[in-house]
């Protein structure tokens, strides 16, 4: 069972139930957004429905998240720290293979776009609809992604680069994603591993550390 936070614990122990409903009533406003977001997308409903299918009053929806776009936001991040906690639980060993990572990591986002595709469906309205914490969201993933190839480049896995050409293959390595998630629209049956071991082979090619030519090696005879 999940640990009670503290707040409401103390609540609990003066007789005020207050917060804790008021902690229900989010969470199921929440749970009815991302349903009607995975039914027809958020933009597409209204908060009159949202609010319908979370049993509240609109006035209730209003008052805990102050405008449907603090709503998205809400929403989104709430996504999008289910799916990072993912990928830090299944990224555990920090001196593995950069390509070793890259599959897992891959895999793990795969399994949860397909169980999520609300999250999906969201990242496409706040690209559209909140351009700004769209691309703060992108230079955290670049951040990290570049963090993990300079991880590479030390431990000798990857080729040398240079600042500019890092940051480049980190947007790179991040575009396949949009890949995987047209890949799940489009194909009704697809092996995921196969896919995966497919882009990572290309990659492989681009980004291992090459080994020297025969040529290279008879001058140093």
């Amino acid at each position: 069972m999940p640990e009670e936070p503290p707040l409401a614990g103390l609540a609990a122990r003066n007789g005020r139930t207050g917060y804790a409903k008021s902690r229900q009533t989010r969470a199921r406003i929440l749970a009815a957004a991302l349903a009607e977001a995975s039914d027809s997308g958020f933009h597409k409903t209204s908060v009159a429905r949202i609010a319908a299918r979370a049993g509240v009053a609109v006035g209730n929806l209003h008052y805990h998240f102050g405008s449907r776009r603090e709503l998205l936001r809400e929403l989104m991040g709430g996504l999008a720290a289910d799916l990072m906690s993912r990928l830090h639980a299944a990224d555990t060993d920090d001196g593995a293979d950069f390509f070793d990572r890259q599959r897992v990591g891959l895999l793990v986002y795969l399994d949860y776009a397909r169980a999520n595709p609300a999250y999906l469906r969201l990242a496409d309205e706040i690209k559209l609809h909140e351009p700004d914490l769209y691309r703060r969201a992108v230079a955290g993933w670049v951040e990290r992604m570049v963090t993990r190839i300079r991880v590479g480049i030390d431990q000798g896995t990857l080729r040398s680069m240079g600042d500019a050409e890092i940051t480049a293959q980190a947007h790179f390595l991040l575009g396949v994603r949009h890949f995987l998630e047209q890949m799940l629209e489009s194909v009704d049956a697809v092996e995921d591993e196969a896919v995966v071991d497919a882009y990572l082979g290309l990659v492989r090619d681009g980004l291992g550390r090459r080994s020297r030519s025969i040529s290279e090696e008879e001058k140093e005879i």
